[in-house]
């Protein structure tokens, strides 16, 4: 129905239904919730009672209405609720009602809430006012005429009505809530005085105009109670009114130099990084922002909150795609790599051409790569992973920003270089390896990282911040670490891949338990922190399950983990069908069907992996 036809929809004609039991009420919740008629009904109730009688929540649910009319829409939010606050409820029930006489004195400012009028003027001209539209008194107290007459179009109008005492005081009271900003003479930023709630506990100024330069200010300023999410607003919305996020970038480096405002600069970054990290990831300025503020947070030795930078990166960067051409075998690789299974860790890019196709595609320093032309490259020797790229012209690679893990590698380097000999783990050696995979980690664990106590049924498994850091992360309201980081089966179920990006190496025996009940005082700490934050190590262990098929049709499940290849599959295949050809026989294929229905099949190369993630929704 039309806005004008919801008032009297014709029901008759339609079944009766048997009347819902209470096992339906959530149901009806959610329906109504989201039935705009059901809502018009909410907010008619509202309407209905008397001024007076109106709650907090009646108010927001008629502001929640009211701001999608155009009447309302011009004005600040503190004006449109208190408008809401005095509204009178008026509905003409017949069309053809004359609701002002040309020449009748006005008394109140009224807005169409459904149906529509029309206006005849003495000259014969006529002017139709449908739902949104406002009319009556200007916002003074002199004595004001209605010209021409107004008659109701449609049964069942509907209207609100302010008084104009009311109408008057209100909107000129908003001068009166205005503080505004000058710099030289001019007006910068306007700022709004409100009060969120009646109690008068929650109010200020909330800042709703300002200039580009001056509302990147108040990043590091501070923000009132009532405005508590300026920074997280300004970060979402900056691109509307600033052409390049550098402009944003470029002052707080500078502002980052001043001690009082270094905490403040920190924060917007670590924000910043959680919420939008692909500001950062396509944008090489921008990325070379984010090497020079980390720069800089070393340099002031502020640990904790470099720490928090670099896994919010590993947290939120995304898997992409760089496919590059080389002219023949022997051109050089435009990048220099770092890593390999050898040292305990991924392939890295530890340099890239400046200039080359690959700066072109976003190939950057920290990239972890991930795969190439479908063979993963998560636990592969750098000697290998080296002759792969060489061998093949076209290569399609993914890839992950991976600072956090990065930054660890080069320290491991930097340590092997100084003692002059690679320190490779030992299976037995527990207690070395719980430092091995983030050095300086562990030594002030409990300044950056206190762990509280876990529940034993593992539902509420949280990392929480102590001392600095749980200052640092009450005041950014993210959270950046996984959320269930351990639990109470094996460490090889523990670590979800997607959060850091890294595949674990298997140098820890897979039966080691994690303690179900770690605390900051757990004499243990160290080792069991090892497991919790080491994104190197972790056995592989068969987490998905693929249903394979023979060509008549049967069919097993198969156990396998994402490092699993085709090859194996077909291995385990045949074991599993007690089949006695020899795995060079068979080959894993993947069958798929077209939207036209063709069916397709196709050989899965031997040594392709992650084979749960790739298959289509309509393959076999």
């Amino acid at each position: 129905a039309t806005e004008s036809e919801a008032g009297d929809m014709d029901l008759s004609g339609l079944p009766e239904t048997a009347v819902d039991s209470e096992d339906d009420d959530d149901e009806e919740d959610i329906e109504r919730a989201s039935d705009p008629l059901m809502s018009r009904d909410i907010v008619r109730d509202c309407l209905e009672k008397d001024p007076i009688d109106r709650t907090d929540d009646d108010i927001e649910q008629l502001l929640e209405f009211m701001h999608q009319l155009p009447a309302f829409a011009n004005m600040t939010m503190s004006v449109r609720r208190e408008l809401c606050a005095v509204m009178v409820f008026a509905v003409v029930e017949r069309a053809g009602t004359i609701v002002l006489n040309d020449g009748e004195e006005l008394d109140s400012w009224s807005v169409i809430l459904n149906g529509s009028v029309e206006v005849t003027y003495p000259d014969g001209r006529t002017e139709i006012l449908c739902m949104g539209n406002s009319f009556g008194v200007s916002p003074t107290m002199e004595k004001e005429y209605m010209k021409g007459v107004m008659r109701t179009k449609v049964d069942d109008c509907q209207f609100v009505c302010i008084a104009q005492q009311d109408y008057c005081r209100i909107l000129n009271q908003v001068e009166k809530n205005m503080q505004k900003v000058e710099e030289e003479g001019e007006i910068v930023m306007v700022k709004e005085h409100r009060e969120l709630d009646r109690t008068g506990t929650r109010k200020g100024h909330i800042v709703i105009k300002g200039t580009a330069e001056r509302l990147t200010m108040h990043l590091v300023e501070e923000h009132s109670v009532v405005d508590p999410t300026f920074i997280e607003d300004f970060l979402l919305t900056y691109r509307t009114f600033l052409s390049s996020p550098m402009e944003v970038g470029k002052k707080l480096l500078e502002w980052f130099n001043d001690p009082s405002l270094r905490d403040k600069v920190t924060r917007v970054v670590l924000l910043w990084v959680n919420n939008h990290f692909n500001d950062f990831e396509g944008d090489p300025a921008m990325t070379r922002f984010l090497e020079e503020f980390e720069n800089n947070l070393e340099r002031e030795k502020m640990g904790g909150h470099l720490r928090l930078l670099n896994i919010a990166c590993a947290a939120k960067a995304k898997r992409r795609l760089i496919t590059l051409t080389k002219p023949s075998r022997e051109a050089p690789l435009p990048f220099i790599l770092l890593g390999g299974s050898e040292k305990g860790f991924g392939i890295f890019v530890d340099s890239v051409d400046f200039g080359s196709k690959a700066t072109e595609a976003g190939l950057k320093r920290g990239d972890q790569i991930l795969e190439v032309n479908g063979q993963n490259f998560e636990n592969i020797q750098l000697s290998k992973a080296m002759e792969i790229l060489r061998n093949n012209t076209h290569l399609s690679i993914t890839v992950k920003t991976n600072l956090f893990v990065f930054k660890e590698l080069l320290t491991r380097l930097l340590e092997e270089k100084r003692n002059g000999a690679p320190h490779l783990p030992k299976i037995g050696d527990i207690k070395k390896a719980s430092r091995y995979s983030i050095p300086d980690l562990a030594v002030d664990v409990e300044q950056v990282i206190g762990l509280e106590k876990v529940n034993k049924k593992s539902k509420a498994n949280t990392v929480g911040g102590r001392n600095k850091l749980k200052k640092i992360l009450d005041k950014t309201r993210i959270s950046i670490l996984p959320q269930k980081p351990y639990n109470d089966i094996g460490i090889g179920q523990s670590q979800d891949d997607s959060i850091v990006g890294l595949r674990q190496t298997k140098h820890i025996p897979p039966a080691l338990p994690v303690s179900g009940t770690l605390s900051s005082s757990n004499p243990d700490l160290l080792q069991s922190h090892h497991r919790i934050l080491d994104f190197n190590t972790t056995p592989d262990l068969p987490d998905q399950v693929l249903r394979v098929f023979k060509a008549d049709q049967q069919s097993r499940y198969i156990m396998i983990s994402k490092d699993t290849t085709a090859k194996e599959v077909v291995i385990q295949a045949i074991r599993e069908f007690a089949l006695t050809a020899t795995p060079d026989a068979y080959s894993l294929c993947e069958v798929s069907v077209t939207p036209e229905g063709v069916i397709k099949q196709r050989r899965l190369p031997d040594q392709l992996s992650k084979l749960a993630d790739r298959i289509q929704l309509s393959g076999r």
